[in-house]
């Protein structure tokens, strides 16, 4: 028998003022109680009961916790990856590699550093299945493949490497704002970062 997912999206759009501020109102209650509580206490009566709203009320704008869950990482994203977009256009600009992964390195550390605590909730209490892709992560990508190419030397395939260094960049970035949200602010993290992608993008020539 197929199993027959959530609906995660909203139920409706809030339009006027008191609406989008009960809206507000609720993804901030759910974000509070995702880190507080996890997955298990995510429920859409503890929800409400923090927000400070009637259930119905909150049935009207979202369907179930999955859609509250998801409106919660689209607002998340939103506002983590403004500063990672602005960012991405400077890249062209840079002397070296090394200063253009320093601004690159730096802009996924700060998005990283945006509400750590619910950032790790996203990574280790939500089921896969209710986990948001970024959508524009392969515009982004491309972004960066675009202004790092210059700076590349003997790399067979620009394009796979950008794929595997931004993987590892963003799986060292996540472990450590999962574990030590505390090394994200040390200067020298930064500079490891980019030490570990400018030996994989600038290599020696091979001798075969």
């Amino acid at each position: 028998m197929k199993t027959v997912r959530p609906t995660t999206s909203p139920r409706k759009q809030p339009r006027q003022a008191r609406s989008r501020a009960t809206v507000d109102a609720i993804t901030q209650a759910a974000a509070y109680i995702l880190v507080k509580r996890g997955w298990e206490g995510f429920t859409t009566n503890a929800i409400a009961e923090r927000a400070g709203v009637n259930i119905s009320s909150l049935y009207q704008f979202f369907p179930n916790k999955e859609a509250i869950v998801a409106e919660l990482q689209r607002r998340h994203i939103e506002q983590t990856r403004r500063k990672l977009v602005e960012a991405l256009p400077r890249l062209a600009g840079q002397r070296s590699l090394r200063d253009a992964l320093l601004l690159l390195v730096g802009a996924i550390v700060d998005e990283h550093r945006v509400a750590p605590a619910l950032h790790r909730a996203f990574a280790e209490e939500l089921p896969r299945s209710v986990k948001c892709p970024t959508e524009d992560e392969a515009a982004l990508r491309r972004q960066a493949l675009e202004a790092l190419r210059p700076f590349m030397k003997n790399v067979p395939n620009p394009e796979v490497a950008i794929e595997i260094g931004v993987v590892a960049a963003r799986a060292v970035i996540n472990g450590a704002a999962t574990h030590r949200p505390e090394v994200l602010g040390l200067p020298q993290f930064r500079e490891e970062v980019v030490a570990l992608l400018q030996g994989y993008l600038q290599r020696r020539a091979s001798s075969a």
